[in-house]
Formats: C-alpha cells, structure tokens, sequence
C-alpha cells in the first residue's frame, strides 16, 4: 500500500471522477509505480473528507479506464 493522496481541491467535476483523473495523472507521472496498492477506500475516504462511497466510485471508474486492477481480499 502507498501513502499516496491526490489533491483534488482545484479539480472541476464530481469528485470521484477528480480523484480518478489524479491517479491516472500520477501513474503518467510515474508517482504511482506499477503494482502499488492504492490507500484503503476508508482511509482515502477519510484523507479526502469525502464518503467511502466517493473512493468506491472514483476507484471502479480507475478500474473502467484500465488504469488499475483489483482483486478482493488482497
């Protein structure tokens, strides 16, 4: 897992698609390396000041873009 926390503050939008927008920057950036896991969705959630439901959202719609791949339990 990664400590990494986007800055969606000055992002237009909902914000899952802000927060998804962010990791899709940082992996192009190269601030998120292949195969790190992402923050829990609580944790995030709780980063963020948004709902869990928020992270779920923006991290389903990372999964959509083929940006990051999950599996459950790990």
């Amino acid at each position: 897992m990664t400590i990494w926390t986007p800055n969606i503050e000055h992002r237009d939008g909902p914000r899952y698609a802000a927060i998804a927008d962010a990791i899709g920057e940082a992996i192009a950036a190269e601030e998120l390396a292949d195969g790190v896991k992402l923050p829990p969705q609580r944790d995030m959630a709780w980063k963020l000041g948004v709902t869990v439901g928020t992270i779920s959202r923006a991290y389903r719609l990372a999964f959509d873009r083929g940006l990051v791949s999950g599996e459950v339990g790990r």
